[in-house]
């Protein structure tokens, strides 16, 4: 299954850290990690996985912030185990790429910071399994293009439910949001966000056809009754919040929902998907009033196996406004379809950071208002090589404000409708060699364009939060080389 698969997989995605500049202090931590990863194995069989990466040029957050480190390492342990009906993972990652604040990166270990990486506990319990941890699980669809959970991995604390046979898919899922401990955030609805994810399908042959909900609520990080109660939520919100006779739970809530249809078998995978946060059906029932704009996002694509390689091509968007918080005043900002309910924090030296907001959304990784193309290609011969090319147009946006620059919507539907517009151009080669004594090496290059890269803009509506704007002529190339070491073994 798409969530067993991705509850095994190394957080890659991100650069993140450990080590220390005072030899005392890194030989003591040195110790420590390796009587972490040697004494497990005394005890039980165990996989460990040890790899340190290189990276030289730009990367996700130089696309968002200026003055980004042009070299870091990142280093990475893995363990894991696997019994009839059981697999555990931890996962540890170390870098020196500063993009965080931590106030012993440089006094203790050298200018590297530690950070988690998908580490939890599956248990197969014949046709259901439950998956708990701090991880990344993946969406129904196998896409990087997914639009209920996103496809990049960043682990959250999260607790799954599934249940799957012949005829028949259900899937509940709790993930932690926010959990904050900043003394500045003043409200428990700011503080504390969770949500909810449920799957259900049917099957016929190869193909399958679900309904995908989530749910996202403030107040609390987690709530019972959304995460047991079949019942969709959009039910469960409107009863509880009304009162049979009193209000319970936790009243408003930001409810999406869509479809899927997918199709599998051992040389082909296709799917189409959609996401829906809010449809305007005055259209149709009252085409002389107001008309909202449609929030809906779409997702699809496919892979293929050939004699030569596996060749894969994907397509996906949303119109403007979608996974945005949508309150006209007040700006209820932590309602907004995203893992964390703002993108502006400090850095270790205590400058102004963006994080990406591909790490931000909680669903398709490029947010609202663009149009992205991705076509992918794994070689049989050479084994080992990838390569891949993307092209995005992206409009103004920004999922912690609901109209942008303006107080209200802007009437109707729109999609890639602003005055200049962001493209991104860039492209992939990756090899990896298998090399004897269980070690392989990897090396990997980008390569692409950026034309009119958006800048952070401050908006001038009721509640100054600022949204990204393409710039016209804010030009810049986009260049990355990663290389690679891995070594595995088991006990």
């Amino acid at each position: 299954m798409a969530e067993r698969k991705s509850a095994v997989k190394l957080e890659r995605a991100r650069t993140e850290g450990f080590f220390n500049s005072d030899a005392n202090h890194f030989s003591i931590s040195s110790i420590l990690l390796l009587l972490v990863v040697i004494l497990p194995v005394q005890i039980f069989p165990i996989t460990a996985d040890l790899s340190a990466n290189y990276n030289f040029g730009d990367n996700l957050f130089s696309i968002y912030n200026e003055d980004i480190s042009y070299s870091s390492f990142l280093l990475s342990a893995e363990l894991s185990y696997k019994a009839e009906g059981f697999e555990f993972l931890a996962s540890l990652n170390a870098a020196n790429d500063r993009l965080y604040n931590d106030s012993f990166s440089d006094s203790y270990y050298g200018g590297f910071y530690f950070s988690i990486g998908s580490s939890g506990i599956f248990v197969d319990l014949g046709n259901a399994n439950v998956t708990f941890g701090k991880m990344h699980l993946s969406d129904v669809v196998g896409s990087p293009y997914s639009l209920f959970i996103s496809s990049v991995d960043l682990p959250r604390n999260t607790v799954n439910f599934s249940f799957e046979d012949d005829n028949f898919l259900y899937t509940t899922r709790w993930i932690e949001l926010t959990n904050l401990l900043d003394p500045s955030t003043t409200t428990d609805l700011e503080k504390y966000r969770g949500m909810n994810y449920k799957v259900y399908a049917t099957k016929f042959g190869n193909f399958r056809f679900g309904y995908q909900e989530a749910d996202i609520y403030v107040g609390t990080t987690f709530d019972l009754e959304y995460f047991a109660n079949p019942i969709p939520g959009f039910f469960i919100q409107y009863v509880n919040d009304n009162g049979r006779p009193y209000s319970e739970g936790l009243g408003e809530a930001n409810y999406v929902a869509g479809f899927f249809l997918d199709y599998s078998d051992n040389g082909k995978y296709a799917y189409a998907q959609i996401l829906i946060d809010d449809i305007n059906t005055n259209r149709f029932l009252h085409p002389e009033s107001y008309q909202n704009p449609d929030k809906i996002a779409w997702s699809l694509g496919g892979r293929i196996n050939a004699p030569f390689g596996t060749l894969a091509l994907y397509n996906a968007g949303a119109t403007k406004y979608t996974f945005q918080p949508s309150k006209e005043s007040g700006n209820q900002q932590f309602y907004g379809y995203t893992y964390y309910s703002d993108f502006l924090y400090k850095q270790v030296d205590e400058k102004d950071m963006y994080l990406p907001l591909e790490l931000l959304y909680t669903g398709y990784k490029y947010g609202e208002n663009n149009v992205a193309f991705r076509f992918e290609y794994e070689s049989t011969a050479p084994k080992g090589l990838l390569a891949s090319i993307e092209y995005v147009v992206l409009g103004e946006r920004s999922p912690i404000n609901a109209w942008n620059d303006r107080t209200t919507y802007i009437s109707g539907t729109h999609l890639l409708d602003d005055s200049v517009l962001e493209h991104r151009l860039i492209g992939n080669l990756t090899y990896t060699l298998t090399l004897p004594l269980n070690l392989s090496f990897n090396i990997s290059t980008d390569i692409g364009y950026i034309w009119n890269k958006s800048v952070l803009t401050q908006a001038d509506d009721g509640v100054k939060k600022p949204f990204f704007k393409p710039q016209l002529g804010n030009n810049a190339p986009y260049f990355s080389l990663t290389t690679g070491l891995n070594f595995s073994f088991s006990f």
